[in-house]
């Protein structure tokens, strides 16, 4: 996955976690905080890392602005199948052409050692 700018909610673990990861997988990781409104723009694609389809309400309050304008969401179940995951993850960026991609997920999926199996599976 080479994107030209990953977004990351500043200030959480699971952000913490992503902007290391994305170092690699993008040209540039921008901490999103306040100023998510100015930035939103920017964005062209937002992805949802959760476990069994529990999105907190903040996430799914940024998904419904995304699909308010219409831009390319995805979300990945780190409970599902890994290779699944990937590939649908795979065709959604060649599908929409995301690249500048604002990723998000709760804290809570720290504690799930599918995370981590995730992240390091994403190419």
């Amino acid at each position: 996955m080479k994107v030209d700018k990953i977004y990351v909610k500043g200030g959480s673990k699971f952000s913490d976690l992503v902007s290391k990861w994305a170092e690699d997988k993008s040209n540039e990781v921008i901490i999103v905080s306040d100023k998510f409104n100015e930035l939103f723009e920017e964005m062209d694609s937002l992805l949802i890392f959760n476990e069994n389809q529990n999105i907190g309400k903040e996430i799914l309050d940024i998904k419904a602005f995304f699909d308010k304008q219409q831009k390319a969401s995805h979300k990945i179940d780190i409970n599902g199948t890994l290779m699944v995951g990937l590939s649908n993850l795979d065709l959604w960026i060649e599908r929409t052409k995301a690249k500048r991609m604002y990723i998000v997920g709760i804290d809570e999926l720290m504690q799930n050692p599918n995370l981590e199996r995730y992240i390091t599976a994403i190419q």
